[in-house]
């Protein structure tokens, strides 16, 4: 079966966010002027329905949930700041947002 790579922006605003469920490739700040979004790079079948996870952007020094597991970093606007991208792992119903 064929898989392919997927981007998904993911916003930094505090909420959760869907993206695909496969391995993660790359995450970054695909403009490093523009610190509104963080871009996770993941492999997917290209066949089927694609899986999801429920992701969140949280910045250095920000509280970070139990349940938030570590997929990735970037730097923005020269490395001024720096996003982290967590999969929350078993999120409840009051965490997601599409």
């Amino acid at each position: 079966m064929d898989r392919v790579v997927l981007k998904w922006p993911v916003p930094v605003d505090d909420h959760t966010h869907k993206i695909g469920g496969g391995s993660v490739i790359h995450v970054d700040c695909q403009d490093p002027h523009d610190p509104s979004h963080v871009m996770v790079w993941t492999v997917e079948q290209r066949e089927g329905p694609v899986p999801q996870r429920t992701v969140q952007v949280f910045g250095t020094g920000q509280p970070l949930p139990f349940n938030a597991e570590h997929l990735g970093s970037a730097m923005a606007l020269g490395g001024r700041l720096v996003w982290h991208v967590f999969q929350l792992l078993n999120p409840t119903h009051d965490d997601e947002r599409e």
